[in-house]
């Protein structure tokens, strides 16, 4: 008998992410808070001079968590992120929001 994967509850996985990044000297809040369970999240990586990220953590057709990055690869200016943000929290007010302060651009998703 084969067993679906185990998902792990979204804010265990936040709340793992947020003490990781603080052990690696980058700042990390909760913004807005999603379901518990099953909330999708989002990370907003704050790069200052060097723009925002935003990356989201969707499922593909065969299940495997991937994590997309969303708007220009070389960054956007805040109101452009939060147009990304809002337009999928209005979609889903479920999500999870993360945002990451990476002053020195060095903030890799694991």
């Amino acid at each position: 008998m084969e067993y679906p994967p185990i998902r792990l509850a979204s804010k265990l996985w936040i709340d793992a992410h947020i003490r990781a990044c603080f052990g690696k000297g980058l700042p990390a809040f909760v913004v807005h808070k999603g379901d518990v369970e099953r909330g999708g999240v989002i990370i907003k990586v704050d790069r200052f001079d060097a723009g925002i990220l935003v990356f989201e953590r969707t499922t593909t057709f065969e299940g495997d968590t991937v994590w997309a990055k969303r708007g220009p690869d070389n960054g956007m200016n805040a109101q452009e992120a939060q147009q990304i943000i809002d337009k999928r929290l209005k979609f889903d007010s479920d999500c999870w929001v993360v945002e990451i302060e990476d002053m020195r651009s060095v903030y890799h998703l694991e």
